[in-house]
């Protein structure tokens, strides 16, 4: 999503370090005017001499399992060191990004991140009520599953349901009991087998949801069918603050108080009746028991 590029290019840049973003699809996703009426080609991106440049830097940072294979192919032939991020999702993840960026630009991290961080672990104070022991079913490639693992593990919940599209080395490395591969129809059977209370997954997912009558947190792509998804980032503290706020809110909507007990003897509860008394005996008012 353009918003995660935005998010990682500010991030970067806060330390004092350019970044060169491969692929840079912010500029063409990022819902913008043009003067040209009809273009031919994809705006943006990341130019070729920018790419050419990429074995002169300081370091790679790559981030995402999936472009490791890449990543071993730019450091065999420019000889960069690189760090590796299998996502940037969660308190932990993003922690260990910022000290990657201060180890590599030799400063201390930015007041605003401190900030940033710690209005994480207030939402994660104020969301655990709703997130805590939650059981939750994932439908998402390789990448963005772990790291909604990573978000949903460190606020207590559980992924109880995993389907991926595609198999991937990552996928054995995540401590689930299982991962499908498959479609939304084995969602659906698994979020059904194992009690799930909230969907994660794209706009394709909504119907899966409707028939679970479950709560659907829209992630990953295609999201059609909401404004301004794709502006929405998913990596860094504050994107974790409100995927957290989000997933407890919509626990809170679909939440159902469990019906008092009332007993088959029950008469419906206590009567206020009135007396009558002589006129000899009646207080001034009238008698209640």
């Amino acid at each position: 999503m353009s918003g995660d590029i935005e998010v990682i290019r500010d991030w970067i840049e806060a330390f004092g370090l350019r970044a060169v973003i491969l692929p840079d699809l912010g500029d063409s996703l990022d819902g913008h005017l043009i003067e040209a009426e009809t273009t031919p080609l994809t705006l943006g991106g990341t130019p070729r001499d920018e790419i050419a440049s990429m074995g002169e830097s300081i370091a790679t940072l790559v981030i995402g399992s999936s472009l490791s294979k890449a990543a071993d192919l730019l450091r065999s032939r420019s000889g960069v060191p690189d760090y590796r991020f299998d996502h940037l999702m969660g308190l932990d993840s993003c922690d260990l990004f910022t000290e990657a960026l201060a180890e590599l630009s030799g400063q201390a991290v930015p007041p605003r991140f401190e900030r940033q961080r710690a209005q994480l672990q207030d939402a994660m104070v104020d969301s655990h009520f709703m997130t805590g022991f939650l059981r939750v079913a994932v439908a998402a490639e390789p990448d963005l599953l772990a790291g909604l693992h990573a978000l949903l593990a460190g606020a207590g919940a559980e992924v109880v349901a995993a389907v991926c599209p595609v198999n991937a080395e990552i996928l054995k490395r995540l401590p689930l009991a299982q991962v499908h591969l498959g479609d939304l129809q084995d969602l659906e059977r698994e979020a059904r087998a194992h009690h799930a209370q909230l969907v994660i997954g794209s706009a394709h997912a909504v119907q899966s949801a409707q028939r679970l009558a479950l709560p659907l947190l829209r992630a990953g792509f295609p999201v059609y069918d909401r404004l301004g998804e794709f502006a929405r980032p998913w990596v860094g503290y504050r994107a974790t603050r409100q995927a957290l706020f989000d997933i407890a809110n919509l626990v809170l909507e679909h939440h159902h108080d469990t019906p008092a007990y009332r007993s088959v003897f029950w008469s419906g509860g206590p009567r206020e009746r009135e007396v009558s008394l002589p006129a000899s005996q009646a207080h001034p008012g009238l008698v209640r028991h």
